[in-house]
């Protein structure tokens, strides 16, 4: 008999823990081939979402099969005793992983769940929030977002189940607030009327949408979250631009300009042009703006 052969630890060989370490580099190997595979297969015919998850329950499935019969087949462990068998060990190692576990809980939730998904526009919080970024992917420990200036910043998956997300994508539109004082309110019904006209030309604002994208739009509204935002407005009409007044102080006032756009990451350059026409047209029309 070989040293190879001799136990170790109960009827643990040498040998056996030699075949256990392969099996089990072994199967990160083939987990992580399998996903790039499945992956490049995949992302073009059914989207990267649908390729990734199948893509991640492979490889997990690998993984997990390549354990139990390295504990059971070679070993000729009880996975389930040797885990029983940590006792008090075991419950400092939760305790001391207790983050890491969450993380790797939260991660198998989104991707029960599905919170956020692949290139979801999003702002995680609870504070400070990210700012709208992009999910570029979605690990079992974190989520990687880009944001729009470029940066990439690393979440752990705990703070996207436990925290505040904004969704953006899944909403579909957002509304944009936008505060205005004008020197005489005696023009507020031309002064509406410069507004709602400039917000119907600019092609980023809804609800002016042409061909797929306003099917798309329409049927938004048969989601029952959106129509318990809208009740019996939930239609292209509850899109419209606005125009109210929010506060007078003598004879200026203060509007208040709510639009609503489907690209919140070009939320500022929107919002820069629709102001820069709706200024111009003021300026022709001698309508004076004033200062807060």
């Amino acid at each position: 008999m070989s040293w190879l052969d001799e136990p170790i630890i109960d009827n643990i060989t040498p040998f056996a823990l030699i075949v256990f370490i392969m099996l089990q580099i072994a199967a990160v190997i083939i987990a992580r081939v399998g996903n790039m595979l499945i992956r490049q297969y995949l992302d073009e015919k059914m989207g990267k979402r649908f390729s990734k998850g199948v893509a991640r329950v492979f490889q997990y499935t690998v993984l997990i099969i390549a354990a139990l019969i390295g504990f059971n087949a070679v070993l000729n462990l009880d996975f389930q005793a040797v885990v029983l068998s940590l006792g008090v060990a075991g419950i400092a190692v939760a305790f001391a992983s207790q983050q890491v576990i969450q993380n790797a809980i939260a991660g198998i939730l989104i991707a029960i769940i599905k919170p956020i998904q692949l290139e979801d526009w999003v702002e995680v919080g609870p504070f400070p929030l990210t700012g709208i970024s992009r999910v570029k992917d979605i690990t079992l420990m974190n989520t990687v977002l880009r944001e729009v200036d470029g940066r990439i910043i690393t979440v752990p998956n705990s703070q996207i189940i436990n925290g505040k997300v904004i969704n953006y994508s899944r909403a579909g539109f957002t509304a944009v607030n936008i505060p205005l004082w004008i020197g005489n309110i005696a023009d507020l019904e031309r002064i509406q009327q410069i507004v709602l006209d400039e917000a119907d030309r600019n092609p980023y604002i809804l609800p002016v949408v042409e061909g797929e994208e306003k099917g798309a739009l329409a049927r938004l509204f048969e989601r029952k979250s959106v129509r318990m935002l809208f009740g019996n407005e939930a239609n292209l009409n509850a899109l419209d631009p606005q125009v109210n007044i929010a506060e007078v102080q003598g004879t200026r006032a203060r509007l208040m300009i709510k639009i609503w756009i489907r690209e919140p990451n070009r939320r500022e350059e929107i919002v820069s042009g629709f102001l820069s026409e709706v200024c111009r047209m003021f300026a022709e029309e001698g309508i004076e703006l004033r200062d807060p």
